[in-house]
């Protein structure tokens, strides 16, 4: 089994579609069943492979990325504490405190970063916490982008 496993993506109708990395072989699979899945699932594909699949059930891509960036509290609105923002997507982030954090699920922040691109281009949201874990929190983004958010949109499609 190899030691790295690989994201699928679940399309729309819940379907995963995984394939064999030593022979190809096409597996369509509904996907509901890895929704509880903690971590990486095993395949075994009818050629005698196995190996490690990530079910991605989000909507949105998201982008691994390596932004400094700055996060307050709604509570603490002119507090600015230093982040990471390690991951986006459309619709919020991913990022690591630089010290361990107070931050709860469903409390208001504000997050600005500034993008690797050309322009470094600055982000400022307003989000909520959707999941702390030690120094690392996912947040969903309160305004999501209208039409599109010009620069951030044309970031996320630069893979």
């Amino acid at each position: 089994m190899e030691n790295a496993s690989k994201k699928v993506y679940v399309d729309a109708s819940g379907i995963a579609v995984f394939v064999c990395q030593k022979c190809g072989a096409v597996k369509r699979e509904r996907a509901q069943v890895y929704q509880d899945a903690k971590g990486p699932v095993t395949i075994e594909c009818p050629c005698g492979n196995t190996y490690a699949v990530s079910v991605e059930f989000r909507k949105f891509y998201r982008k691994e990325a390596k932004l400094f960036g700055l996060y307050s509290t709604a509570s603490e609105p002119g507090k600015w504490e230093d982040m990471t923002v390690k991951n986006i997507s459309m619709q919020g982030c991913g990022f690591e405190t630089v010290k361990p954090n107070l931050l709860d699920p469903d409390q208001e922040i504000s997050i600005e970063f500034h993008l690797d691109d050309a322009n470094r281009s600055v982000i400022r949201k307003r989000a909520v916490v959707c999941s702390v874990y030690k120094k690392y929190v996912g947040c969903r983004y309160i305004e999501l982008p209208g039409i599109i958010d010009t620069d951030y949109g044309f970031y996320l499609r630069n893979l």
